[in-house]
């Protein structure tokens, strides 16, 4: 597969801690993607320090990918190299966007957000 597209990142997803299953089966799942050419590995759900610490370990040059869940400065000081918001900007967005609807409907106060103007700053700051 990478030979055909040696372009393409390939970022490896285990489930295994997502899903409930014990440490060692995201150890060998993660170890056996790196193995077969995997540029990434990107583990779901991962909240456990002395996990991602041994996958850091265990992964060695190959970069660990994990959602936001754990503080940024946690995250990177265990030697997380890719950090993932997965859908939480979308909830996020969502979540306001009907709390500013049922409040208008309510007739209470619409929320505080940026000018027009405002947002171009905003918009700025991501990058």
């Amino acid at each position: 597969m990478k030979n055909a597209a040696p372009e393409l990142f390939i970022n490896a997803r285990v489930d295994t801690w997502w899903l409930g299953l014990e440490r060692e089966a995201t150890l060998r799942r993660a170890l056996s993607y790196v193995e077969s050419g995997a540029d990434g590995v990107f583990v779901p759900g991962l909240d456990d320090p002395g996990l991602i610490s041994e996958l850091v370990e265990t992964l060695g040059d190959t970069p660990l990918n994990a959602l936001a869940q754990l503080p940024y400065a946690v995250l990177r000081d265990l030697g997380v190299r890719r950090i993932s918001t997965g859908s939480l900007l979308f909830r996020t967005a969502m979540t306001q966007a009907v709390g500013t609807v049922e409040s208008y409907r309510s007739g209470g106060p619409l929320p505080a957000a940026a000018h027009y103007a405002e947002f171009e700053d905003l918009h700025s700051r991501l990058h």
